[in-house]
């Protein structure tokens, strides 16, 4: 059986070619302009697949980073607050060391006393200090400033109370990695009785009554308590480090997912230009060719 080709039948399947031709040209004149060789799903299903995965795991490395950078922050700001603590309670250990020559009479200690009073003002200043708002020492009621200070009819403090709680801050820094980012202060202040410690040995040395014993077994209370600061301030310091490691290697996995989504997605500028110049020239030619086989009709004579 026999079919015939007519007119029409060769205008519509020339004008069909230049149209798929002239498609063609355009696909490839966007993905220049865009500079991606994956402009909506019905491009590459594989391939937008594979880089909707590669962009939902490299958003879960940036929150890594962002949190292991956060809490960094974080323990930097504490390690420095606790150093500093540090050397204000080495200053009053010198004090002590002095307080406890028995040569000294009650002028000489009172004057250590009052010296060691603004020391322990200092302390507790600091322990109440606050990063951008979030009181470092409360646990995790970082909006309650941590310490609160009694004082007696002279404006010295007698006793100080703890506001804050003992929990536990952390941030996730990977898959099944969690850093505690804070230092709750009962457990670092208070249970190891400094604040306590420290206006017991103020009033010893003010006492018309002092006693070197009493004030020597203050002395080795106040040691232990700032053995248990200086394992924290060493701990803070490690745990720095160890957030410096691993947000450089974070980094690394964030620089090698934007590579293989950039080798997925974008586009190969030098093979489309030249994919462009050879569409165009398959263009110009289909559009050449559709110009002899189309003939004009008798219609097209009358005009």
């Amino acid at each position: 059986m026999s079919f015939r080709i007519t007119q029409e039948s060769i205008k519509r399947t020339t004008l069909s070619n230049i149209n798929i031709n002239l498609k063609k040209m355009m696909e490839i004149q966007e993905k220049l302009s865009t500079g991606k060789q994956i402009n909506r799903p019905s491009d590459d299903p594989s391939g937008t697949r594979k880089v909707l995965g590669l962009k939902g795991e490299e958003s879960q490395v940036q929150q890594y980073l962002d949190n292991a950078m956060a809490a960094k922050e974080q323990i930097d700001f504490t390690y420095n607050t606790l150093d500093g603590i540090q050397d204000i309670i080495f200053q009053i250990k010198s004090l002590t060391m002095q307080a406890s020559n028995d040569t000294l009479g009650q002028q000489e200690r009172n004057i250590i006393a009052a010296e060691l009073n603004e020391l322990m003002e200092s302390i507790l200043q600091n322990v109440n200090t606050n990063n951008n708002g979030r009181y470092l020492f409360s646990g995790t009621k970082t909006s309650t400033s941590p310490f609160t200070a009694t004082r007696d009819s002279n404006g010295k403090i007698s006793s100080v109370s703890y506001n804050g709680n003992n929990e536990e801050i952390k941030y996730q820094t990977g898959s099944d990695t969690y850093m505690q980012v804070n230092t709750p202060g009962g457990a670092l202040f208070q249970n190891n009785a400094i604040f306590s410690t420290l206006t017991s040995l103020r009033d010893e040395l003010e006492s018309s009554t002092y006693d070197s014993s009493t004030f020597l077994g203050l002395r080795n209370n106040l040691d232990t308590a700032t053995n248990t600061l200086l394992t924290e301030v060493t701990t803070l310091g490690a745990k720095a480090n160890r957030l410096e490691l691993t947000a450089n290697s974070l980094n690394s996995s964030l620089v090698a997912l934007k590579e293989l989504i950039s080798y997925t997605e974008d586009a190969d500028i030098a093979s489309l230009i030249m994919d462009l110049k050879n569409q165009e020239n398959v263009l110009q030619s289909s559009l050449e060719t559709g110009a002899r086989i189309i003939q004009p009709s008798l219609l097209d004579f009358l005009r």
